[in-house]
């Protein structure tokens, strides 16, 4: 997971982790658990959810690149 690319995304679209929160049905907690590092592995439908309200594909969250 590339929780840079993430963080990126989110600020290029001022979205806070509470917006993300509402906008995929993930709790804050769980989203800020992804971000810092401390869930590397989600589940992929988490992952689904976040590059659909990020409006990218799962590739580019994936990706380390």
């Amino acid at each position: 997971m590339n929780t840079r690319k993430i963080k990126d995304l989110m600020k290029e679209k001022n979205m806070s982790i509470y917006r993300l929160s509402k906008e995929t049905g993930i709790s804050d907690s769980l989203l800020g658990k992804i971000l810092n590092g401390k869930v590397e592995n989600p589940r992929i439908q988490t992952v689904k959810q976040i590059a659909k309200a990020l409006n990218v594909t799962i590739d580019e969250i994936v990706n380390k690149d």
